[in-house]
């Protein structure tokens, strides 16, 4: 899985003078520029399916966007630039198939439009400047956060781009133990892992993040766990200071840590490839089929054959068979009127 194409294509539609605007005033480049609607809201409490709270959201279809405003942090600049992500989504069909048909698209949704958040706010070059030819490091997340006016979750972002094969970087709270940002690199061949760091997790008090002094640095082997009690082996290279973990992981010995260690063979998503035809569209991607029909659930309304069937059928009040609902008049079938 290559995000880096997708989200390319995904900031060219964007005009040029717009992108350039927005990182000197993303608000006025999404008002004046794309004749948005932003306001700022003191609260949200709604979240998205990717679990936590969101500082951000999208009425796309009334050009809306609202934001929790945090002056004097760079994170509602990220805020912005990730609600106007899922826009780009939505106007580009070819990158909204292409998420809806992988194996988690909410997950990925977001992720993209991090992706996209990052590209926005944080050249490219900024970013080689930074890393060089030095294999990723922790202390370059905040080595870039130093030298820009991207907010650690961009810079999070830029960092797991360079991640060589599957990793993530992560931003860990010191005082709950909350995940507050996760950045994934899918294994290039492989695809997504069935267990990787999300927002919203909170590691245990043993957890090997959570004894992490302000001012130290690791760099070793640890075991991950996600939210269904799955766990899986990632090396970590990671600096505290006093208000965070930032931690880069590698799925991988990239950093010859663990010399002779044997890491166990990872899971990755290898459920059945299904195509089906629904929500006006061929769809294929991976799930598991229905054990009635044997047809898959459509990744946009998560019906299968089953369900699409029943939406088409009623039960007749008189003999209780199922037909058609057009053969059915007040509720009776044609040979119970």
């Amino acid at each position: 899985m290559r995000l880096g194409p997708w989200i390319e294509r995904a900031v060219k539609i964007l005009d040029p003078a717009v992108q350039e605007q927005f990182v000197l005033d993303p608000i006025d480049a999404l008002t004046t520029g794309m004749n948005l609607t932003v306001r700022a809201v003191d609260s949200l409490s709604s979240s998205r399916g990717d679990g936590g709270f969101c500082d951000g959201m999208s009425f796309l279809e009334d050009g809306v966007i609202l934001y929790a405003p945090t002056s004097n942090s760079r994170r509602q600049n990220f805020t912005l630039a990730h609600e106007l992500g899922h826009w780009i989504v939505e106007q580009d069909q070819g990158l909204f198939d292409w998420i809806a048909d992988q194996a988690d698209p909410s997950a990925l949704l977001e992720t993209v439009c991090d992706h996209i958040a990052q590209r926005l706010l944080l050249p490219d070059a900024l970013t080689s400047e930074v890393v060089g030819t030095d294999l990723v490091r922790a202390h370059h997340v905040q080595d870039l956060f130093d030298n820009s006016q991207a907010s650690y979750q961009a810079c999070a972002i830029a960092i797991s781009r360079r991640i060589r094969g599957l990793g993530a970087v992560v931003l860990v709270d010191r005082f709950d133990g909350q995940v507050a940002h996760a950045s994934i690199h899918p294994e290039p061949d492989d695809g997504w892992p069935v267990v990787y760091p999300w927002r919203g997790q909170v590691l245990q008090d043993a957890h090997a993040f959570r004894g992490i002094a302000a001012g130290a640095t690791f760099t070793r082997r640890i075991t991950w766990p996600d939210s269904w009690g799955r766990t899986a082996d990632f090396y970590a290279d990671a600096i505290a200071d006093d208000r965070r973990v930032i931690a880069v992981l590698a799925g991988h010995d990239i950093w010859n840590v663990d010399p002779g260690y044997m890491i166990q063979p990872r899971e990755f998503d290898a459920r059945p490839l299904l195509t089906i035809y629904c929500c006006g569209q061929s769809r294929t991607f991976r799930g598991y089929p229905c054990p009635t029909c044997g047809r898959g659930f459509c990744p946009l309304c998560r019906s299968c054959q089953c369900d699409r069937a029943a939406e088409t059928e009623g039960s007749c009040t008189g003999c209780f068979m199922l037909f058609q609902r057009h053969l059915l008049v007040d509720g009776l079938c044609e040979g119970c009127r």
